[in-house]
């Protein structure tokens, strides 16, 4: 009686879970039969993305590759996206040979958040990399921050767009610009140069339109171990034609009057130590650009006809910054970071999202000092081969775009690792003035 009596009491539970089981089986399976996977090629659009959010390529769902910020892009930016499939990206092997025999010398000094030890390559390649470690995010910004580009950086043809959400563009500023690595070097094994306390050095030479031309910078950041010692910042004034020393934090500062920072450089451009924290935040899957065609800026086209200089940028229509319509958007996967500025910064928060196998950011977003959507960095790369043979992974078109103002500056580069000849001397505060001076006649 008494168990007949169990029986009875618990039937009808049993029989409503196991109608709640069936209903669910045919919820998802109707899901399912509606899911689809999609061709490379297809574009995703704001007026398609709801219905094929849960459809799959390369057999993840668009959803799971979608971050939030690039999904407002996509529904109130006009952002589109073509699907692509991934293609590996092999790093230079003298770059791997490096990173797997000086990784072990590395070491990260939780007091300061410095790192010592380090040669080349990359400090902390990822198998070393732990979501539980509360250092995770400075050890991915040091990976980043660390020489990937090889021994030089030769930001050929590099330009800025100013571009109005409403009325398009607006003008243009086009520089010649180095970047110079006295550490980290690849070009002949790790070397460091001169006093062995400075890790790089960068001029900016302004050469269009006329009255810009001859204005320039130079600065000069320290190594891991003085990384929280200010650069060495100088610009170039062609009227007096002399050079000025510029403020320690000219780091946190726009790029003469663009939309971008200098700690905007590559997304994310600052030492990690520069930053109150930087926190790791997940691993995962987006699509972000790799492959960016073989030309960004098409010299041989007019300043008077942007949209063929520019090739990449989608200047035909509102909001006329997004990348071109016809570039390809494939699935990579990424370190999510986090980092909080100090509070002088103009910035409350930035995000950027760093792929894992090797230091390379393709997305990323500022929030503002009341924590509101700010800014949004779509960055397009391509795998460069260097004038001596270097394999290297370079940003090549920046989409800086200042969501609140409804305005972005994108600038576009031919860019080179390794160019042929240059020596550490070719990048000084004299060269800044003999270019300038030069640019400005």
């Amino acid at each position: 009686m008494h168990n007949d009596l169990k029986f009875t009491a618990h039937a009808p539970v049993r029989r409503t879970a196991l109608a709640s089981a069936v209903g669910l089986l045919l919820v998802l399976s109707a899901q399912g039969a509606q899911a689809k996977a999609l061709d490379a090629g297809f574009v995703i659009d704001k007026d398609n993305y709801e219905s094929i959010k849960n459809d799959t390529f390369e057999d993840k769902t668009i959803a799971s590759m979608v971050p939030e910020k690039l999904e407002w892009m996509i529904k109130n930016h006009n952002l589109t996206i073509k699907l692509a499939h991934s293609k590996k990206i092999e790093m230079d092997p003298k770059y791997v040979e490096a990173t797997k025999s000086g990784a072990k010398d590395v070491k990260f000094n939780p007091a300061d958040r410095t790192i010592s030890g380090w040669k080349a390559g990359m400090p902390f390649p990822p198998e070393t990399i732990k979501l539980d470690d509360p250092h995770a995010g400075d050890k991915v910004i040091w990976n980043l921050r660390a020489a990937t580009y090889g021994a030089t950086m030769d930001l050929r043809d590099i330009a800025w767009v100013f571009l109005d959400a409403k009325k398009g563009y607006e003008r243009v500023q086009a520089f010649q610009s180095r970047r110079y690595y006295m550490e980290g070097r690849l070009d002949g094994g790790p070397v460091s140069v001169g006093d062995g306390d400075v890790s790089q050095k960068t001029y900016f030479v302004a050469h269009y339109p006329q009255d810009i031309r001859g204005l320039g910078t130079f600065s000069q950041r320290y190594n891991q171990a003085d990384s929280k010692k200010p650069d060495d910042s100088y610009a170039y004034l062609k009227s007096v034609r002399r050079t000025r020393r510029l403020s320690g934090g000219a780091w946190m500062d726009p790029i003469g009057g663009t939309d971008q920072l200098y700690d905007d450089w590559d997304i994310w451009d600052a030492w990690p130590t520069k930053y109150v924290e930087n926190k790791l935040i997940e691993k995962r899957w987006v699509l972000a650009i790799a492959h960016s065609p073989d030309m960004s800026v098409d010299t041989a086209q007019p300043w008077t006809d942007p949209q063929k200089r520019f090739p990449r940028i989608n200047m035909a229509e509102p909001p006329f910054s997004n990348p071109a319509k016809d570039i390809g958007w494939e699935p990579r996967e990424v370190y999510v970071v986090e980092g909080t500025p100090p509070p002088e910064h103009p910035y409350s928060k930035k995000v950027a999202y760093i792929e894992v196998d090797f230091p390379r950011p393709y997305l990323g977003y500022a929030l503002d000092r009341k924590g509101e959507f700010w800014k949004m960095f779509i960055f397009q790369n391509r795998p460069d081969v260097g004038d001596d043979g270097y394999k290297a992974v370079m940003p090549v078109i920046g989409h800086i775009i200042d969501v609140k103002r409804g305005h972005a500056t994108n600038w576009s580069s031919n860019m080179k690792s390794n160019p042929k000849g240059v020596k550490e001397t070719d990048v000084s505060l004299n060269i800044l003035e003999e270019v300038a001076t030069g640019a400005g006649r």
